[in-house]
């Protein structure tokens, strides 16, 4: 039944009101005194519910994560608790709440609509769960509370602002290892990091004790003749080579949107990873307002990273490869740069070219689709074989499970 307006129904009401009096004045009797109250009584009770209290209800809400994750990731629900009063006496069948949930930076909202029935302190309880979160920022609007009279005449309402706002971060998936980490630290990587990671300086650090095999020169004579014991001499090693971190926001790269997620998940993760190993990274995003973390000799935060991944989107409107190359010049020779993005061909070819020229070591994280074409598998194929001659690293992924795999690891 439709929502009635006083405006709508005053002539009605009025019609029958003195429809019924007449009677009464006229038939008089019982049955019609009978009926008189009784439409009184209804009247009464009608109006009294413009005071029923459901215009200054209030309302307190508690988010509930729906996982154990410290934080809230894309794809997770989230559980919301409002805790509702109403005030006044009147009485109340029932409560009907919708909470809005708003996306910032985009026309997008949701509407959730629960009802409850308050108890003899006219206060209530409901929760609710969301539907799969995307990646962004969210701020909770005006929650509306309505109710009916028992008759279902008249709808009164009435809104409470809880503010809450919360930030879901994108999708990640724990990475155990890093196969080029890995052979770096084994010194058997073919790249010219490996040495600027193992190489020591002449700049003694301390003694540590003899191991069989060390030479005559690296034998600590003083301290050896000092304790009895054969002592060696530990040397300070240069910088742990920079992992530089590029992801493509070109809005042109993209042909959905899954995809452009795919390659800031897979980022997020990556840089999760050379964070949690205390390696410096730095991070380079080319959107429309192009991000750069980590230039010189300064490592990137990890929770500025990680707020900054929150907010970019696939706006960027210069070439990739022209922004590899800007970039470039703020990282010291012998860096990783890996570039996330699915494209290809000759462009990017000249990008890595000039990453060589400037002594970084280029590779890719390409972001493929399921439902790519023969002609964009042909023409990864191409490129594939090219990096190869070149001896650049190049590896595919089409969803986000299959990026231990790629990079040679499993998932934690």
């Amino acid at each position: 039944m439709g929502r009635l307006s006083v405006t709508s129904i005053w002539l009605p009401a009025l019609t029958l009101y003195i429809t019924s009096l007449f009677y009464l004045l006229f038939q008089g009797g019982k049955t019609s005194l009978m009926l008189f109250v009784m439409l009184n009584a209804l009247i009464v009770y009608l109006v009294m519910g413009r005071w029923s209290g459901i215009g200054s209800v209030q309302g307190i809400r508690v988010i509930e994560s729906g996982d154990e994750a410290p934080e809230l990731q894309a794809g997770m629900r989230l559980r919301v608790r409002l805790s509702i009063h109403v005030p006044g006496f009147w009485p109340i069948p029932y409560v009907i709440v919708r909470d809005c949930l708003i996306r910032s930076g985009a026309d997008e909202w949701q509407v959730y609509e629960v009802s409850f029935v308050p108890d003899y302190r006219r206060r209530g309880e409901i929760l609710y769960e969301t539907v799969p979160l995307r990646r962004g920022r969210y701020r909770f609007g005006k929650t509306e509370c309505s109710t009916r009279d028992i008759f279902g005449l008249f709808e009164h309402q009435g809104a409470f602002f809880a503010a809450r706002e919360f930030q879901v971060f994108p999708r990640m998936i724990a990475l155990k290892d890093w196969r080029m980490l890995r052979r770096s630290q084994s010194g058997v990587y073919q790249h010219s990091f490996t040495a600027r990671w193992a190489r020591e300086t002449t700049q003694i650090d301390g003694v540590r004790e003899y191991i069989p095999g060390d030479r005559l020169s690296r034998i600590h004579w003083n301290a050896t003749a000092r304790t009895g014991e054969w002592k060696s001499k530990e040397f300070e090693r240069e910088a742990l080579p920079r992992i530089v971190l590029v992801l493509d926001c070109e809005k042109a790269a993209y042909r959905t949107s899954e995809a452009f997620e795919l390659a800031v998940s897979a980022a997020a993760s990556l840089a999760e990873l050379v964070a949690h190993r205390r390696m410096p990274l730095s991070v380079v995003t080319t959107g429309k307002r192009p991000g750069l973390f980590g230039a010189d000799r300064m490592p990137a935060p990890r929770d500025a990273v990680m707020r900054h991944l929150i907010d970019v989107e696939a706006d960027g409107l210069q070439p990739l490869g022209r922004m590899i190359v800007e970039a470039s010049s703020k990282f010291s020779p012998g860096s990783q740069v890996v570039v996330i993005s699915p494209q290809t061909g000759e462009a990017l070819a000249d990008a890595f070219a000039s990453l060589e020229a400037a002594r970084l070591i280029p590779s890719q994280i390409h972001i493929g689709g399921a439902f790519d074409d023969q002609e964009t598998r042909l023409s990864l194929i191409r490129w594939q074989r090219l990096c190869q001659a070149n001896q650049w690293d190049v590896v595919s992924i089409t969803r986000l499970e299959d990026l231990p795999s790629a990079i040679g690891v499993a998932s934690a």
